[in-house]
């Protein structure tokens, strides 16, 4: 019989992991010596699963800059050891859609938007503050700099710079480009980001006829 273990909080659940056997995938959190650790976990026993275990794992480290813990071994954290829990959330469900094997890289802070139709950049100024950038002199480029500004705030979590426009900050003052760089796709589209997040929590919710539609 399976044995469950204390893994701590659960902050997301990958439910039905196409690339191996259908297995649902876990990820999870606990504070140890004050700072936040993560753990993908699964209870399935398929043979399969330590390889998509390990996979998951690293792509976490490379794509948006977890690191090994030196107080819990097997386990993940962040170098501000804070959990930025709901960018990591959305970071761990998309990097499941990864193939086992896949290549690994940091996305660039620099990325192409079809409504500005031209590059957007969340370049980094340290202390973990960033400012979005769009080419000079074009009008739909800084509409879409303020639009992704507002996306990371509500994607990542981040707080605004007073008194600066298209700046955006990280509670920890920390630089974390990998985080930014997986997530500057949902910051730029962000309506669906915030649709797909709702969509997926009603999975599962029981609700009376009225509510049903």
């Amino acid at each position: 019989m399976g044995k469950t273990l204390d893994l701590g909080r659960r902050l997301e659940l990958h439910s039905m992991d196409v690339h191996c056997h259908n297995i649902s995938l876990g990820l999870y959190g606990r504070e140890v010596g004050g700072e936040s650790h993560f753990l993908v976990h699964t209870y399935s026993e398929d043979p399969d699963t330590p390889q998509r275990v390990s996979f998951l794992r690293q792509a976490l480290m490379v794509m948006i800059g977890l690191e090994d813990s030196s107080q819990k071994p097997g386990w993940l954290r962040f170098s501000c050891g804070t959990v930025h829990e709901r960018a990591l959330k959305r970071a761990f469900l998309d990097l499941c859609k990864l193939e086992t094997g896949a290549p690994l890289a940091a996305k660039p802070l620099t990325a192409f938007d079809k409504k500005a139709d031209a590059d957007l950049t969340a370049a980094s100024l340290g202390n973990g503050v960033y400012r979005m950038e769009s080419p000079d002199g074009a009008e739909k480029g800084a509409k879409r700099a303020a639009a992704l500004t507002r996306g990371y705030l509500k994607v990542c979590e981040m707080q605004e710079v007073a008194g600066e426009n298209n700046h955006v900050v990280f509670p920890c003052a920390t630089v974390h480009d990998e985080l930014m760089g997986m997530l500057m796709f949902r910051a730029q589209n962000v309506r669906a980001t915030m649709s797909e997040e709702e969509s997926a929590a009603a999975k599962g919710v029981l609700s009376s006829p009225s509510q049903q539609k």
